[in-house]
């Protein structure tokens, strides 16, 4: 077989030869850079992606930065009266926001499985109409149960979201590509936190309309843009690119040769019990949960306590003062992510990026538990908490989905490595209790753990794929043979090599 090499980092793809569990392949990659797709100009090519993003990512990130902003405006409505309207007990919100999570990762893990059996067009818009109506209805809450009741079942609506719009992506887009994709994603997820104070800060004023607090209108609005975009979204997602309606002849047929060129990594689509069964054997798949855990714990106290941790800061912010200030940290985020996941995908390489990162975000966190009485220099410390966070969550997703071929064997990875992660919620809503105000000593201090494990996770995660891609480069042709004759599938075949 005819196979060029870059060993250090490379993806390898046969360039005649076909293989089971590999699939009929047509090119190679390195260092990041798609060589051209046999019988497709590499203009065309460009054309189709930009067309397939133009197409999928706005709709994706719609749906994204939604169901983050639904979970989330608990932290708006809470310095807004929703504590004192609600009479919630000294750990109210935390226990709150924590509940939400018991349903989501109950719920998340088969949920990517159906994607496949009920078809994108009506699975994903069910999911968001289902948590809008939730949101809109706790408007009209009273009491703290209700709140939880309401945070039970807005948990397991949004479950199944996240896993489903992963493997959708995987769908249209080949390996190489997914960073990018993923990374909006997440930059949605930080919008959402900017958008969300502002939209915080316009809808709080109409606290008293209708005889209703602004905390209620905020859901009530929220809610109703979520159903709205849901029954939109019926005629805006395809369930392949089979039937797209905006791709035309040309552009299926190029789909078609992508789809080959990457069935490897693709996958059989039927469903397959063995390649789930691979997943859960896999040791990568649970430290990519470790670390998962551990940035998903910050992430889920940054997003969703933000608004509180910066009120304790000063006690001369108002509510609307707080709202804004929360603005310009989760743009900061947005904007490193989509810096830094273009380079990724550049040099295609995720450790490189994601370690430095993920220090910037412990140094974050030293400085917001050292420095006291000082609203400045805390509020700076917020920013350097932001750099790491949605990069480390968003690009650790993506580095598991194209390290796992297979399409069954990448749904289960995912639904694994979302539900660890997941649980850092649970933890979150338990860290940041209004006993720890002003400083939320215990807060800051999980979360730097959080991201210190995590940050040796990736550390680990590097050296053993490096090592797995050094094992495969060292095999004979007698050994890769013998792989050949036991039918050897998906990412444990020879060809495929790791990207860190």
């Amino acid at each position: 077989m005819n196979v060029q090499k870059d060993v250090v980092n490379a993806t390898i793809i046969p360039s005649t030869d076909a293989h089971e569990g590999i699939g009929d392949l047509s090119t190679w990659q390195v260092g990041g850079r798609d060589l051209t797709t046999p019988g497709i100009p590499e203009a065309e090519e460009k054309k189709l992606l930009r067309k397939l993003d133009w197409h999928i990512a706005p709709v994706l990130c719609g749906l994204y930065l939604l169901s983050f902003l639904d979970r989330s405006n608990i932290g708006n409505a809470a310095v807004a009266g929703l504590t004192t309207d609600l009479h919630l007990p000294t750990n109210g919100l935390s226990v709150a926001t924590s509940i939400f999570y018991v349903t989501y990762v109950t719920f998340e893990l088969p949920s990517a499985a159906f994607l496949k059996r009920f078809g994108p067009s009506r699975m994903i818009p069910a999911i968001i109409i289902c948590w809008g109506l939730v949101i809109l209805f706790s408007g009209f809450m009273s009491t703290y149960g209700g709140l939880i009741a309401t945070r039970l079942i807005l948990g397991c609506c949004e479950a199944a979201l996240f896993p489903c719009m992963s493997l959708y992506l995987t769908m249209f887009y080949r390996r190489s590509e997914l960073a990018r994709r993923t990374a909006f994603l997440f930059i949605a997820a930080a919008l959402s936190g900017a958008f969300g104070g502002l939209l915080a800060a316009a809808i709080l004023k109409m606290d008293g309309i209708g005889g209703r607090r602004g905390w209620q209108w905020l859901y009530i609005l929220e809610g109703l843009v979520s159903v709205l975009y849901g029954i939109s979204v019926i005629w805006l997602l395809s369930d392949s690119p089979d039937k797209a309606w905006y791709l035309n002849d040309r552009d299926k047929e190029m789909m078609k040769s992508r789809e080959a060129q990457d069935a490897g990594y693709v996958g059989d689509s039927d469903m397959s019990w063995a390649e789930s069964k691979r997943a859960i054997k896999d040791i990568k798949v649970y430290l990519s949960g470790f670390c998962q855990l551990g940035v998903d714990t910050c992430l889920f106290g940054f997003s969703t306590f933000l608004p509180v941790i910066i009120q304790a800061q000063s006690s001369s912010y108002t509510t609307i003062h707080i709202q804004l200030l929360t603005v310009p940290v989760y743009a900061w985020a947005a904007l490193i992510y989509i810096s830094l996941a273009m380079l990724s995908d550049r040099i295609d390489m995720r450790a490189a990026i994601m370690i430095p990162c993920a220090g910037v975000s412990i140094i974050g966190y030293i400085v917001l538990l050292t420095v006291h009485h000082n609203p400045a220099v805390e509020y700076f410390a917020t920013f350097l908490v932001g750099t790491g966070i949605y990069l480390c969550v968003g690009l650790n997703v993506t580095w598991l989905n194209q390290n796992q071929a297979g399409h069954h064997k990448r749904a289960t990875a995912i639904g694994i490595q979302q539900f660890m992660g997941n649980c850092g919620g649970v933890i979150a809503g338990q860290i940041y209790v209004s006993s720890g105000s002003p400083y939320y000593t215990v807060g800051h201090a999980v979360s730097l753990a959080g991201m210190c494990w995590a940050t040796c996770g990736f550390m680990a995660m590097y050296l053993i794929l490096r090592h797995l891609n050094a094992r495969k480069s060292r095999l004979t042709k007698e050994q890769k043979d013998e792989m050949d004759g036991q039918a050897v599938k998906g990412d444990a075949h020879y060809e495929f090599l790791f990207c860190y």
